[in-house]
C-alpha cells in the first residue's frame, strides 16, 4: 500500500498540481528539488528534500520510507534548450531507477509525451510548430520508454500526455488508452494528468505500461493563453 511517495520535480507547473494531489489522497510527499526552498506548498505530510537528479546527488535520502517515485521532471524550453536538451529523461531517470533499486522501490509512474509515439497528433499547425520545437525532447522520451522497459522488476508507468493546458478544457475529460487515441484528441489538463498520476501510483494501474492520456481539442487553444511549451 502506497503511503509515501517521493516527487521529482516539486516546484514545476505539473509538480506543485501532483503534490496537492497526493495530499488530497491520503498520501505524504518527500518533494524533491534542486533547492527545496523553492516548494510553495507546506504541509507537516511534506518533507523537502535537495535532489540532482543528473548527478545522483541525494537520490538514497530522498528515497528512505517511500513505497513509489512519481516524476514530474521536465526541461526548460528557451530555444539553447530545445537545440540541445540535457539527457534528463534518460541519464536522469537511470540515475532515479539505479537509486531505487538500492532502496528496494520498483513503482516509478513519470510523464512521456503523445508524440513519443508518433508526430502525427494535432492539427498542422501544431505539428510544424511546437512538435518541431520539441522533437529532441520528444525523442528523448521515446528512449526513456525503451530503458524503462529494459528493467524487467520495474513497475513503471509513463503516462503519455498531449499539449498541456492550465485551463479547464471544454470537452470530455480525457481517458487512458493503451492504443492510439481517437482522431481530434491531443491535449491533457495539467490537474487532471496529476491525479491521474497519483491514481495510477495508489491503485497500481497501468502496470509496465505507456498509456495515452488525453482528450479531444475544444476548438479554444488559440484563444487561451497558450502554455509552455515544457512537458512537466
Amino acid at each position: 500500500m502506497t503511503k509515501r511517495i517521493l516527487l521529482l520535480g516539486a516546484t514545476g507547473g505539473t509538480g506543485a498540481l501532483v503534490m496537492q494531489a497526493a495530499l488530497d489522497a491520503g498520501l505524504a510527499v518527500t518533494a524533491a528539488a534542486r533547492d527545496p526552498g523553492d516548494i510553495e506548498i507546506s504541509s507537516p505530510e511534506v518533507r523537502p528534500v535537495k535532489v540532482n537528479v543528473m548527478s545522483g546527488e541525494g537520490l538514497d535520502v530522498a528515497l528512505r520510507d517511500v513505497d513509489a517515485v512519481i516524476s514530474a521532471l521536465g526541461v526548460a524550453n528557451d530555444p539553447k534548450t530545445l537545440l540541445n536538451p540535457p539527457p534528463l529523461y534518460t541519464d536522469g531517470h537511470e540515475n532515479v531507477i539505479e537509486a531505487m533499486q538500492r532502496a528496494g522501490v520498483d513503482r516509478l509512474v513519470c510523464i512521456s509525451a503523445l508524440w513519443s509515439r508518433s508526430n502525427d497528433f494535432g492539427p498542422l499547425w501544431f505539428r510544424t510548430g511546437p512538435v518541431m520545437a520539441l522533437t529532441r525532447i520528444y525523442s528523448q522520451m521515446r528512449s526513456m520508454e525503451r530503458m524503462l522497459s529494459g528493467y524487467p522488476s520495474l513497475q513503471y508507468t509513463a503516462v503519455r500526455a498531449g499539449y498541456l493546458q492550465d485551463d479547464v478544457i471544454a470537452s470530455p475529460p480525457p481517458q487512458a488508452c493503451a492504443d492510439r487515441p481517437p482522431e481530434g484528441h491531443w491535449l491533457t489538463r495539467r490537474a487532471d494528468l496529476a491525479a491521474f498520476m497519483v491514481q495510477c501510483a495508489v491503485q497500481d494501474d497501468w502496470l509496465r505500461a505507456t498509456p495515452c492520456y488525453v482528450q479531444s481539442a475544444d476548438g479554444h487553444v488559440l484563444n487561451r493563453k497558450l502554455p509552455n511549451l515544457r512537458t512537466y
